[in-house]
């Protein structure tokens, strides 16, 4: 499922550029900044720019641009908290910004290089005027062209686009971008079926998200590609830790060993799923390898049942949350729901809209379990995950000391392997006392005219390096 603030973004990451986003192997990696230079105490950041990169309306970037996009972004910034470290933004040099924090935060770059709401560089005096005029002016392969209300965003290729020389080609969110596309069309076509009909005409030529059933059918069509983006999102079952029957360890420790993860997965995403038992996705960096797997996937009914008798169960009703709006989510609390009643659990289901669960979820009563698909936290890495789950909300309401302390071990700890080492503590917590349940990763599929090369699936359609062969 595709948001309409996430459809925003990823037509803008085809026009902005960040000074460090995340590469193919999730690490921060510079865009338009060429390197950065941490002090020794890790209170300062100085990031050294590229020089000669152009705005699209002709302006060479400087600090001054930086420095204003990013104390803009401290004020208005979708996800302020993170430059909340930074005391002061100063620029240095002509092409030169230092950060300077108030206290040492060895994630911090982690965080900066975040594609979840970039903290993207414009003009300097586009930065000063309010958001409701600001012109689209960034330093990305493409520049704004036009948008009409419910139908299209027009863009079209920047001549002038300075490429990073020092990669070879795209690699996450930077690298190498070339732009051979004269135009790019993003169209809004709310109706799945009319979206698929216009790529089958040849009316379009990709599709961001396509149902499963129909990349089915069209896999057979020689006119047309299927992508498979995957792994896009985990879901998961988070319980109610302050409430019973959720509030006692021997019941959660039940309900995991009733669950048949493969079974939920198959049925929630009609079939686009894979089990994996780390909470960072496999092979990642920070992938915690065989820890948890045992715990994992249990599908075991006659464990469940012996851990709801040392739980005293009396067959009290356990609610589970859902909505509507996400159809993930409600077709995976069905199965749950019956997997629960096999063993005795006297499971009901609650569903709302999506904006009615999130009010109730954040109620310390009203609920025991929730289904919900995270798709950014485990991708963003550890602390972005973790982070959900401890401090004054965690999701599952009540807090875990052990895995408190873990989640400040871990953002204090200076480098990846030891950052690596704290999350594999992290993770058999995570199993041990059962406040969230990992049921599998989904994906998205897309589809494109077989004539479309270069495109690779992404977090976000990145136009550029994309060409459309005989044209």
């Amino acid at each position: 499922m595709v948001t309409s603030s996430q459809a925003s973004r990823n037509i803008t990451m085809n026009i902005y550029e960040t000074l460090y986003g995340f590469d193919d192997k999730i690490q921060p990696a510079p865009i338009l900044a060429e390197s950065v230079e941490v002090s020794a105490d890790g209170l300062s950041y100085a990031f050294k720019l590229r020089q000669g990169v152009k705005f699209h309306n002709g302006k060479e970037m400087t600090s001054a641009d930086v420095k204003a996009s990013l104390d803009r972004y401290k004020k208005v910034g979708a996800t302020q908290t993170m430059l909340e470290p930074v005391t002061e933004i100063e620029a240095t040099g002509p092409y030169e910004v230092t950060l300077k924090l108030k206290s040492k935060a060895p994630t911090f770059l982690e965080a900066f290089a975040s594609p979840r709401a970039p903290a993207v560089i414009i003009p300097a005096e586009e930065a000063s005027k309010p958001a409701n005029e600001i012109s689209f002016i960034g330093t990305g392969p493409f520049k704004f062209v036009e948008y009409v209300p419910d139908s299209h965003v027009k863009l079209e290729r920047f001549e002038d686009y300075s490429a990073n020389e020092a990669f070879q080609s795209m690699d996450g969110f930077g690298g190498k971008k070339t732009a051979y596309l004269d135009t790019v069309t993003f169209r809004v076509i709310p109706e799945p079926g009319a979206a698929v009909a216009a790529l089958e005409s040849g009316e379009v030529q990709l599709l961001e998200q396509i149902p499963v059933p129909t990349a089915r059918r069209l896999s057979s069509n020689d006119d047309i590609k299927i992508y498979e983006n995957m792994p896009w999102a985990v879901l998961t079952f988070i319980f109610n830790m302050k409430e019973a029957p959720g509030n006692n360890l021997k019941f959660r420790e039940a309900v995991q060993a009733a669950l048949n993860n493969e079974e939920v997965m198959a049925i929630a995403t009609e079939g686009l799923f894979q089990l994996y038992h780390g909470w960072m996705y496999e092979g990642s960096t920070y992938d915690a390898g065989d820890v948890g797997a045992q715990s994992y996937n249990v599908a075991d009914p006659e464990k469940a049942k012996a851990l709801l008798k040392e739980a005293n169960y009396n067959n009290e009703p356990f609610s589970i949350l859902t909505d509507s709006t996400i159809p993930e989510h409600g077709k995976a609390a069905v199965v749950i729901a019956e997997q629960l009643k096999a063993v005795g659990i006297n499971a009901v289901i609650n569903q709302t809209d999506w904006p009615t669960a999130l009010k109730i979820r954040l109620q310390d009563t009203g609920w025991n379990g929730w289904t919900l698909m995270m798709g950014i936290e485990p991708y963003l890495g550890p602390a972005a995950l973790v982070s959900t789950l401890t401090g004054a909300a965690p999701h599952f309401r009540a807090n875990d000391p052990e895995l408190d302390k873990l989640y400040q071990e871990l953002i204090s700890t200076d480098s990846v392997e030891g950052r690596k080492a704290v999350f594999a503590k992290i993770q058999e917590r995570l199993y041990q006392f059962v406040g969230i349940i990992k049921l599998g990763e989904t994906g998205l599929m897309q589809a494109s005219r077989a004539n479309v090369q270069g495109f690779k699936p992404f977090r976000f359609p990145r136009m550029y390096d994309v060409w459309l062969e005989g044209q």
